[in-house]
C-alpha cells in the first residue's frame, strides 16, 4: 500500500463499497423498508442468484490486495516474517503484514456475506454484520500503530484515515443494537465515501502532487491545508450522498409502476419527511 497504487485501488474499493450503500439504502428507504438486512431464502433463489454483491466484491478486492501486497511487482517475494541469516531475527516488511491483515478481514466479511445469503438456508443477518464490524475494527486498530517511523505529512493523513475509519467503526457497533435505523445507514455511507475519496487524494498527496512540488512536514501552512481538505471532503461526500437519494429518487417516481409489478411497495409522497422519524412515530 505504501505506493501510488497502493492507495488509488482501496480507495476505489472504499468509494464503490460507499456508492453501493449509499444506492441501496435510499432504494430500501423508498420501498419503505426498514429492515437492512431483509430475510432471504435460498431454496427459493438457487445459489447464483442469492451471491451477494457486495461479498463478492469484498472477497475479490482483498484477496487480490492481499496478492499485491506480497507479490507486487512481478517477481518479489514479502511473505518473510524475518531472514533466518540474521542473529537478531529482526522482523521484516511490517508494512505489507499488516496491509494484507486489514485486506484479509475485508475477504473474510465477504465469505462471511456469501455463506450467509447463499449457503445458509435462512439469512443471518448477526453473521454478515459481525464480519463488516470486525474488518473496520481492526483497520481502525492497525491505522493507529500504522505510523511509526512516517514523516509528519504522512503521519497526519492517516491520522485523518483512522478518525473516518473510527467513526465508520462506531457506527458498525451501534447497528449491532439498532440495526434498522434509517439515519446509521446513510451516516455510514457518508463516512465510507470519506474513506474512498480521501485515500484517492492521499495518493496524489504523497506520491503525485499535482504542482510536481511534495508537501512539507516542516511547514505549518501544509498541514493546517491537510486538514481542510479533509473538510471539504467531509463536505463533498454529504452533497453526494444526497445527490445520489436524490438521483435514485427520481428514478424509483419514474419507473414505479414495474416495481410495483415486481412486488415491491412504493413509498408515500412524504417519504423524505418521514425518513427523519423515530423508532415510535409512523414507520415508513
Amino acid at each position: 500500500m505504501g505506493t501510488f497504487i497502493g492507495h488509488i485501488s482501496p480507495g476505489l474499493a472504499f468509494l464503490s463499497f460507499g456508492l453501493l450503500y449509499a444506492v441501496r439504502y435510499s432504494w430500501m428507504v423508498l420501498n419503505g423498508c426498514r429492515d437492512q438486512y431483509p430475510p432471504r431464502n435460498m431454496s427459493t433463489r438457487g445459489f447464483l442468484k442469492s451471491l451477494p454483491a457486495e461479498g463478492i466484491m469484498k472477497l475479490i478486492y482483498g484477496f487480490l490486495a492481499v496478492m499485491a501486497e506480497f507479490f507486487f511487482p512481478p517477481g518479489v517475494q514479502k511473505l518473510r516474517f524475518f531472514n533466518l541469516s540474521d542473529p537478531n531475527f529482526h522482523f521484516q516488511n511490517p508494512n505489507e503484514w499488516q496491509h494484507a491483515t486489514m485486506y484479509g478481514y475485508f475477504c473474510m466479511s465477504g465469505a462471511l456475506d456469501i455463506i450467509s445469503q447463499a449457503c445458509l438456508s435462512t439469512r443471518c443477518p448477526l453473521l454478515e454484520h459481525v464480519g463488516v464490524t470486525a474488518a473496520f475494527f481492526v483497520t481502525t486498530l492497525l491505522l493507529k500503530f500504522h505510523a511509526h517511523g512516517k514523516e509528519a505529512v504522512e503521519m497526519q493523513v492517516h491520522l485523518l484515515l483512522l478518525l473516518t475509519c473510527a467513526i465508520t467503526c462506531a457506527i458498525l457497533i451501534f447497528e449491532l443494537w439498532w440495526p434498522n435505523q434509517p439515519n446509521l445507514w446513510f451516516t455510514k455511507a457518508w463516512s465510507v465515501l470519506v474513506q474512498g475519496t480521501w485515500l484517492l487524494h492521499v495518493a496524489f498527496i504523497l506520491y503525485k502532487p499535482p504542482t510536481g512540488h511534495y508537501w512539507n512536514g516542516e511547514d505549518p501552512a501544509d498541514l493546517m491545508f491537510l486538514t481542510t481538505f479533509y473538510c471539504w471532503h467531509l463536505a463533498f461526500n454529504a452533497g453526494l450522498t444526497g445527490a445520489l437519494f436524490w438521483a435514485t429518487y427520481l428514478v424509483h417516481r419514474r419507473f414505479g409502476a414495474k416495481f410495483i409489478n415486481a412486488g415491491y411497495q412504493l413509498a408515500e409522497k412524504g417519504e423524505l419527511e418521514k425518513l427523519t422519524l423515530d423508532d415510535g412515530d409512523e414507520e415508513l
